[in-house]
């Protein structure tokens, strides 16, 4: 996570594995939707499978990010993995597809894990340097 010899939280480190864990998700899923979509030649196949590497790149760069002293990146992973476990919850729902509801929960699990007492002083700069 973020430099020095500060010892790094356990819900923080948690947070982050399961962050880069939906990231992944997010590109396996991917790569289904884009190997059906093309198979049936599906656009909405091809699209949700486009869409998905967006997430799964978004993800893993926010997560990453979140590591620094700004509350702000954490903030933002913690949206977008909520909206997109919205939106999965939709595609779950209507197509019988639960992929995207799963990676998105990984996340919004993570991001839960983010804001615990025991992450959030990490999260927020005030355990670092100091």
């Amino acid at each position: 996570m973020s430099g020095g010899d500060v010892a790094v939280p356990t819900m923080a480190v948690w947070a982050a594995r399961l962050w880069l864990a939906s990231a992944v998700l997010f590109g396996v899923s991917a790569v289904w939707f884009l190997w059906i979509g093309i198979g049936s030649a599906s656009a909405f196949g091809i699209g949700l499978g486009v869409i998905s590497i967006a997430i799964a790149a978004a993800v893993y760069i926010l997560g990453r990010r979140a590591a620094t002293p700004d509350a702000r990146w954490r903030s933002t992973v913690s949206v977008l993995t909520l909206v997109v476990t919205m939106a999965g919850m939709l595609v779950a729902v209507l197509f019988f597809d639960p992929f995207l509801l799963v990676s998105g929960l990984v996340g919004l699990v993570g991001s839960m894990m983010a804001y615990r007492p025991a992450a959030e002083k990490w999260f927020s700069g005030g355990a670092i340097g100091g």
